[in-house]
């Protein structure tokens, strides 16, 4: 079984329907495999397309021009024989071409290069908190549980719908879970991206089981910050634009709660210096060499800055933390060295990928730029299949070591 019999029994079976009948038993089990990887990532692409077909309709064309083109080489006739083409994200990854048979893992691949590079489907700001299509990180407790779905009261922005599917990587301080155990008065730390509905499309989730009583809270409506002040307060929300350009905080302070645009190298480099970052002490920083309304976000020194318990005392939950070399890459896995050895480290769709101060930028991923050789900083979930891997929810390219 070579990889390309693969690639040739996987086109026959996506062309036809069925697994070619001459297949060997070993050769049927792998193409299914991937048949079965994917159908999944067709059902995650099939909830971005429907988001995109609620945004404006310039915006969506241009949306469904560039899945156009991206899709393009792969309907190119084959040719008897042939040398595999590295695609974007496969020259960034470095290492050799995705081949047909990563067809599954390529949907993901595009979905996460359209979210990283292509700008938002929805364009016009919105007064709320949550701005459609942003990666998001909010906490909160679970009110009600419905299928596919739980109900999350947050005591600053009231009551958020977050979405779940099969997709939904769920853990707690024993590993993962499933997300069906998810029960009223969980406290729960959420990740992923924010639909048309306004409801979070949670693609990462960690869970505190702390047995809480929700709290009813209003939806409010919360001031940007325009002009400096010394704001000194607690990080409760993490928005993220999806082409990297814009970040945004929440920030509590002592006598008031107020949203604030962060410069996006400055947020990377919180992101990736902190193990927590809802819940982190942080204050402002005046930027004069920013446009105005942007400002720099510095955490502040101390034990409070990371915390690991709530106001109350109880534990938080939190996300698996990785950081390292990626030292390889196998298709849409990184292989990560870290001081406890060698992590594999999963990108998916709804993965938030930030270039730091590394240097990259999205022209250098269209270039074919690798990142081999880069320091990570990761935050993400144990994958269920195999509790080693972790599936990436915020990766921060850092840069060559020196």
């Amino acid at each position: 079984m070579t990889p390309e019999r693969i690639d040739e029994l996987l086109e026959r079976a996506l062309e036809r329907g069925v697994i070619p009948a001459e297949a060997t038993a070993e050769e049927r089990a792998e193409v299914q495999r991937l048949l079965n990887q994917a159908a999944a990532l067709k059902r995650n692409a099939s909830l971005i397309e429907k988001e995109a077909s609620a945004a404006l309709p310039t915006a969506r064309a241009r949306f469904q021009r560039h899945l156009a083109e991206q899709r393009t080489p792969s309907q190119a006739p084959v040719a008897p024989i042939r040398s595999p083409q590295r695609g974007v994200f496969g020259r960034w990854l470095g290492g050799r071409g995705m081949t047909f048979a990563g067809s599954a893992i390529g949907v993901a691949v595009l979905a996460v290069f359209a979210l990283l590079v292509i700008p938002p489907v929805g364009g016009v700001e919105s007064a709320s908190a949550l701005t459609i299509d942003d990666y998001v990180q909010v906490e909160g407790v679970v009110s009600a549980t419905n299928n596919g779905s739980v109900t999350v009261q947050s005591s600053d922005l009231g009551n958020l719908e977050i979405a779940l599917s099969e997709l939904t990587a769920v853990s707690d301080a024993s590993g993962v879970r499933q997300a069906n155990t998810l029960q009223p008065g969980d406290s729960i730390l959420v990740s992923g991206v924010v639909t048309a509905k306004r409801e979070i499309a949670a693609s990462n989730v960690a869970v505190a089981p702390n047995g809480g009583v929700p709290t009813p809270a209003a939806e409010r409506k919360i001031p940007l910050l325009k002009d400096f002040r010394p704001v000194q307060g607690i990080v409760s929300l993490i928005a993220l634009s999806p082409d990297g350009s814009r970040a945004r905080v929440l920030l509590k302070a002592a006598t008031e709660r107020v949203l604030v645009d962060i410069d996006a190298r400055s947020m990377d480099e919180f992101l990736a210096g902190t193990s927590r970052p809802l819940g982190a002490l942080v204050r402002l920083g005046e930027a004069p060499d920013l446009p105005n309304g942007g400002f720099r976000l510095q955490p502040v020194d101390g034990p409070q800055a990371t915390p690991t318990a709530d106001a109350g005392g109880k534990t938080a939950p939190q996300f698996q933390g990785v950081r390292g070399i990626v030292v390889s890459r196998n298709l849409n896995v990184l292989m990560v060295r870290t001081d406890r050895g060698i992590v594999p480290v999963v990108i998916r769709p709804n993965t938030s990928i930030r270039f730091g101060n590394s240097g990259l930028t999205p022209d250098d991923i269209r270039n074919g730029e690798p990142v081999i050789g880069y320091e990570v900083a990761i935050t993400g979930n144990p994958d269920p299949e195999s509790p080693r891997r972790v599936l990436a929810s915020i990766i921060v390219v850092i840069g060559k070591p020196q």
